[in-house]
């Protein structure tokens, strides 16, 4: 069983997502794990068991996923030597945090809730205890001005800015008290 290692995947359209992935990353590495993030690929296969806390994010659209992430999912779903089984037992040892950068012009925070749900399912499925979910706003260049200047919360064009990620970081180092006496994740600096 591997200690102290923890993965931050992403896949982002406009860079909010990677910004909010680079902040998980770098506090997961401040506090004194090893730590990898990579871009998610719809081809990747990664072995969650390598790892001990998995981050998983992307950008919501239409309250799910985006393709790519979905196709990543089910891939590694899938991939070979694992089997699904009735009632998901749990693995030891290993955690998932599912995160999300959404715009919320339309009901605010509920619109992220059913994405990092549907991730955090894949996770269960598998026997990988979902311990948290992260959501920050985030400038959707897609939709509307008015979507991303009068929605629930106001004039997000700047946004995930400083004060979102300072968020980001104070929730990763709320998880990684949290965890830090029932996974093994070393010595932490907190």
């Amino acid at each position: 069983m591997p200690e102290g290692k923890a993965i931050v995947l992403f896949w982002t359209k406009n860079g909010n997502t990677e910004k909010v992935a680079r902040r998980i990353h770098n506090t997961l590495q401040k506090a004194g794990m090893q730590a990898s993030i990579s871009l998610i690929q719809k081809d990747d296969e990664i072995a969650y068991l390598d790892y001990n806390l998995i981050f998983l994010g992307a950008p919501v659209y239409n309250n799910l996923s985006p393709v790519p992430v979905l196709s990543f999912l089910r891939k590694n779903r899938r991939r070979d030597g694992v089997e699904i089984l009735a009632s998901a037992p749990e693995i030891p040892g290993v955690a998932a945090v599912p995160f999300c950068t959404f715009g919320g012009g339309h009901t605010g925070y509920n619109e992220a809730i059913p994405m990092l749900k549907h991730i955090g399912q894949y996770f269960e499925h598998e026997g990988i205890r979902v311990v948290d979910y992260i959501a920050s706003v985030g400038f959707f260049p897609e939709a509307d001005e008015s979507y991303n200047t009068k929605g629930r919360f106001g004039d997000i064009r700047q946004r995930p800015d400083e004060h979102d990620l300072m968020e980001v970081e104070g929730r990763v180092r709320g998880i990684l008290r949290r965890l830090h006496r029932v996974l093994p994740l070393g010595n932490l600096n907190l």
